[in-house]
């Protein structure tokens, strides 16, 4: 008898139930990812508003890994709504084992949440495990682009890619 064991597909958790997150999930899902949604606001998180999601965990996001397991086949995509929002929950998040923790928003806006975070004690070892800005640079600009950058990121990562043109790949 041959036994083959049944690996769940990674899971994506977006925190943050905006337009970007929508896409992210929408995308994510279509590419074969168990799709999670948190957000603070319990109005957002809801299978009307993302109908093909696995899960829905409206909670703060410190309060995220009492809801669900993180682990290394778990990437956190943050889409959230404000540096104050990201600050206030990524401690948390930093202590799990998450294969990716990824942060929307300006490099402006990253630079002022790792002072702060700094501030709070973070290290910048715990700090380094973020990718923020999210995403690779493709100049994109609608939400539904803005997750291809994202997704394509992760893509890259989870396949040991090079995010260079395939024309250069020799």
């Amino acid at each position: 008898v041959f036994i083959e064991p049944i690996n769940p597909s990674p899971l994506i958790i977006v925190i943050g139930a905006g337009h970007v997150g929508k896409a992210v999930a929408h995308l994510a899902k279509w590419l074969g990812y168990r799709i999670a949604i948190s957000d603070d606001r319990p109005d957002f998180c809801t299978q009307e508003t993302f109908p093909n999601a696995d899960y829905y965990i409206p909670t703060e996001m410190k309060d995220l890994p009492d809801q669900i397991v993180i682990t290394n086949k778990t990437y956190l995509i943050l889409t959230t709504r404000g540096a104050s929002t990201d600050i206030e929950g990524l401690p948390t998040l930093l202590k799990t084992s998450a294969g990716y923790i990824g942060v929307i928003g300006s490099k402006r806006r990253w630079a002022e949440t790792v002072k702060q975070l700094l501030d709070k004690g973070i290290t910048r070892e715990e700090l380094s495990k973020v990718h923020s800005p999210i995403g690779l640079e493709l100049n994109a600009e609608t939400p539904e682009e803005i997750a291809v950058s994202i997704m394509a990121e992760i893509l890259m990562l989870q396949g040991n890619g090079t995010g260079k043109p395939m024309k250069e790949k020799h």
